[in-house]
């Protein structure tokens, strides 16, 4: 006896958290929510970005409409896990929870004794799973695309990749590149700086252009210099002459190629980029170690773990508006999710934008302030609804 009754007891326990049929129809409801959003969002963000730069597509070598599927391919599935994916979580779940109160289906639910926490219980569950993609789009897939992401990017700036120096502690050479193209690995403008351990200048590199050249590892190789000059000076700041030259030469040793030894990878040039997209956790913290004076990294390490978040976060925000408002239209619940993420994403982006550009706010706090914030505004709220 006392065993049977325990065993029902732990079967009565467990029978809170079985799927039942309501479960799966909440879910359903959700799915095809989620796929119209996904098709509208995603139909009008390709809308948006191919009129938008269409001028550009035109000035590529390769055939406009080959230009623009390229472009798209690269740029939706960054898009999604930059800042599609929230919003599209949230408008499904308000789109569902409008259909159900619509229908008038949650008065039968709450009448058989079923409180509004659990009939949403499906939503989070879904959102979960979906924070967990997001992840790891961001982390597993987009890094293996890197090169047609660079390409797609290229098209997105208004203006060329300007790096600022870096520094090659192992040289002690301080290079500097005017203008570079991530896709084609060029630099333009290039100049290379090497002190003598009294601080006197002891050689200054100067290139019209700097290309990488690279091994059976894309990520590896060395520089190739082309059409510079060199100009050396001893430890007591008097210039160097070349005595075996004449003229212009004898101050100036003239190139027309060579290699520069130094670690500098072109990776190190593009992650000064505050749009870069397309880095691994890994890669950040590599990158982040590498250059600690690109602020922008250390937000975005700590972004890469608090964005996915915002699945939940605003899933606690924008179903107590639906439920305490009790609204039926499809559409007015739509556009509360997009104010909703729109005002989420300006705080978070404010915040991080203070964090890379001063020492007012930590990379720490500038990233998870918002989500606390916010989560905390959403928890309250959901607290207070009628159940």
């Amino acid at each position: 006896m006392t065993s049977t009754s325990t065993r029902q007891r732990r079967l009565s326990k467990l029978g809170r958290f079985r799927i039942k049929t309501f479960d799966l129809y909440v879910a359903r409801q959700y799915i095809v929510a989620y796929a119209i959003c996904s098709v509208s969002f995603v139909g009008l963000f390709v809308i948006i970005e191919s009129f938008a730069k269409l001028d550009r597509f035109l000035r590529q070598d390769t055939p406009f409409l080959i230009a623009l599927v390229k472009y798209q391919l690269a740029m939706i599935p960054t898009a999604y896990a930059g800042y599609l994916s929230p919003v599209l979580t949230l408008a499904a779940a308000m789109f569902t929870m409008t259909s159900l109160t619509r229908h008038n289906e949650l008065a039968p639910l709450k009448g058989a004794g079923i409180s509004v926490y659990r009939i949403m219980a499906p939503l989070f569950v879904l959102a979960t799973f979906l924070m967990v993609g997001t992840f790891l789009i961001k982390d597993r897939l987009i890094p293996q695309f890197k090169d047609p992401i660079r390409e797609a990017l290229s098209l997105s700036r208004a203006r060329p990749l300007s790096p600022p120096p870096y520094f090659d502690g192992e040289r002690g050479f301080l290079i500097r590149v005017h203008q570079y193209s991530p896709t084609k690995k060029i630099g333009h403008e290039v100049g290379i700086s090497e002190m003598h351990p009294n601080g006197k200048m002891k050689q200054q590199i100067d290139a019209n252009q700097m290309e990488w050249v690279a091994s059976s590892d894309p990520e590896e190789g060395y520089w190739l210099l082309h059409d510079g000059s060199i100009q050396r000076w001893d430890e007591d700041g008097n210039l160097l002459v070349n005595a075996a030259a004449s003229r212009f030469d004898r101050l100036k040793m003239p190139f027309r190629r060579m290699e520069l030894q130094t670690n500098m990878r072109p990776i190190d040039l593009e992650s000064s980029d505050v749009e870069i997209s397309y880095l691994s956790w890994k890669d950040l913290k590599r990158q982040y170690r590498r250059q600690p004076y690109h602020q922008h990294l250390a937000v975005k390490l700590h972004h890469h773990f608090a964005f996915p978040l915002s699945h939940i976060v605003l899933l606690f925000l924008g179903l107590p508006f639906v439920l305490n408002l009790g609204t039926r239209s499809g559409f007015l619940s739509l556009a509360m999710s997009i104010l909703i993420c729109g005002v989420f994403f300006l705080v978070s982006w404010f915040s991080m934008s203070i964090a890379n550009q001063s020492q007012i706010l930590s990379p720490i706090l500038a990233t998870w302030l918002p989500v606390m914030l916010f989560a905390s505004v959403g928890i309250t709220m959901f607290d207070h609804l009628p159940t």
